[in-house]
This record gives structure tokens, sequence and C-alpha cells, in this order.
């Protein structure tokens, strides 16, 4: 399960293009505080389980403590052993009608808040692969707006100027080609690369 911790601790690689690292960042610490926040109240409530489940033990002292008082009331004689068997009966009744109530509040309780935890991590979830979405889809656009620039940088004439000699022309035409190359290569790198992200 993801953790606030794993959030804080998370870096990402720097590339050339791409989103801010503050954006980034900050959008991170918004996603941590609120798993942080979700993680107080599961302690919370796991605290309050315990006190529950403490006080169900209580009631079942309770229960001992008024066996033994049934047990010692058997020596006075039946009239008192009947009333404090009548009476032991309701407080034992009350005891576990109150503690059952009180289980099946805590059990309500936390499988609601079980469910809009899972539901709040599954919705962090969503956001980060959405931003993740977009930084592919920005680089994508990116990349098809250079290869866009550099078709059309190659289809620009080269002119036909007769003051140049065929050597420069010849250089010129080499250097055209080698910038081509090497826009043509970090293009193909960075769909590699967008590729990867994916």
């Amino acid at each position: 399960m993801l953790t606030a911790k794993d959030i804080r601790e998370k870096r990402f690689e720097k590339a050339s293009w791409g989103y801010r690292p503050e954006d980034i960042d900050e959008y991170l610490g918004q996603i941590e505080a609120t798993l942080q926040e979700n993680e107080n109240e599961r302690e919370d409530n796991n605290h309050k389980i315990t006190l529950l489940a403490e006080k169900v033990r209580e009631y079942m002292k309770d229960e001992e403590a008024i066996k033994d008082a049934l047990l010692n009331a058997q020596k006075e004689g039946r009239r008192v052993l009947a009333e404090a068997n009548e009476k032991a009966d309701q407080i034992v009744n009350k005891a576990k009608e109150e503690a059952a109530v009180l289980l099946d509040e805590a059990t309500r309780q936390h499988e609601l808040l079980m469910e809009k935890n899972r539901a709040e991590i599954a919705e962090a979830k969503q956001s980060l692969a959405d931003a993740r979405k977009m930084v592919a889809d920005f680089k994508r656009s990116l990349f098809d707006m250079y290869k866009g620039h550099l078709e059309m940088i190659s289809a620009m004439p080269e002119g036909d100027e007769d003051e140049f000699a065929d050597a420069d022309d010849a250089s010129e035409s080499d250097t055209y080609s080698d910038t081509d190359s090497t826009y043509e290569a970090r293009y193909s790198d960075a769909q590699n690369g967008d590729a990867d992200l994916q």
C-alpha cells in the first residue's frame, strides 16, 4: 500500500523537456498530505477500536464478578439466591447488549472508514496516472512539432545563386545533411525515451 513516506521519498529523473520539478513536488506534497491525513485517521480509529475492546473485556470481568457474588449469595439461602440470579441475569444481558451494540457500531464505522480510505487512495493513484499521461502527451506533441520543423527545414530550397562555388555547395549540403541527421537522431532517441516512460 502506498504511504505518505513513499510519496515523500519518491524522486524523478530530470529531463531536458517536461514539467517544472517544483510543480511536481507541490502536487506530490498535496498527495503526501492527503495520505498522511488518512494514515492519522486510521491510527485514530484503531485506537478507538482498542478502547472499545477494553470496555468489552471490562464487561466480561463484571460478568465474572457477578458470578462470584451469586456463589456467595447461595450461602444465605434460596430466596437470596433467586433474587441475586435474577439481578445478575439482567445485568449480564444488559452488558452483552451494550457490548454487542458497541462492537457492531465500531465494526460499521471501521468498514466505512476503510472504504473511504480505499476510495481516496484509488483517486490519488488515478491523479498520479493522469499526471504521467499528461507529461507523456506533452512530450509527444513537442516531438511531433520538432519533427514538423525538421521536415519544413528539409523541404526548403537550397538556392541556385551563381556566386557560390561548387565546393561551398558541397560543404553546405553536408552541413544540412549533418544537421538533419542530428535532429532526426535526437528525435528518434526522444521517441524511444517517451515509449520507455509509458
